[in-house]
């Protein structure tokens, strides 16, 4: 599922797009740990393909989003990923381009991102900034084709980035969040569900264990 072959063709990057999608579901899902083997040998696949993946995110938001996405997985998984590519989000005056304040998915993954950065890294702390105030706008979920759910993932992830939340607590969150997505993989949801209560009821059991 994770591991497929990636095809040199022109779907390449949207081939990619998927797989890196379908990753990030899975871990925030809380299943990762079934499918770290295949997760590992997917990023491994997308950081031998280099940096020449979604290098258009200077065209109006294309590819912003998986851009910040293919970063933030890779750096998670230990691969080194540069910030360098963030550098067309910017104007000549060194300011982040109008545009970037209405890319409503591309500007969270941007956020989420940036909270990876090394130190020095002045593109990602000025991006983090930049994101966490437009991403607190009220015109940000202006136009979004389910604007609650994704008001509500946004105020989620202002409280609790996914690189420094719980994970059992962004598990919960994020089924609640995917069983709102319109492209939701019904299979992934419904063991994503299973497997968060039957941990829930493993914990239960070694409390009322311990306690007893």
């Amino acid at each position: 599922m994770l591991t497929n072959e990636v095809k040199s063709t022109g779907d390449e990057e949207a081939i990619i797009a998927d797989k890196l999608r379908l990753v990030d579901a899975v871990q925030r899902l809380g299943i990762g740990y079934h499918f770290e083997p295949e997760i590992e040998k997917a990023l491994e696949k997308v950081h031998d393909m280099g940096e020449g993946l979604f290098t258009n995110i200077d065209d109006k938001g294309k590819d912003l989003h998986h851009a910040a996405l293919r970063f933030r997985l890779l750096r998670q998984q230990g691969f080194p990923a540069s910030q360098d590519a963030f550098r067309k989000l910017k104007n000549s005056e060194g300011r982040f381009k109008e545009w970037v304040s209405r890319d409503r998915q591309g500007l969270l993954s941007l956020y989420e991102a940036a909270h990876l950065a090394f130190n020095g890294e002045d593109i990602l702390d000025e991006a983090l900034i930049f994101a966490t105030k437009n991403l607190k706008s009220p015109s940000i979920i202006q136009h979004n084709t389910n604007p609650n759910s994704f008001q509500k993932q946004i105020d989620f992830a202002l409280r609790f980035p996914a690189w420094k939340c719980v994970p059992r607590s962004l598990a919960r969150h994020s089924i609640d969040f995917y069983s709102e997505d319109t492209s939701q993989n019904q299979k992934l949801l419904m063991f994503a569900k299973m497997d968060f209560n039957m941990v829930q009821n493993l914990h239960q059991q070694e409390l009322y264990e311990i306690s007893g």
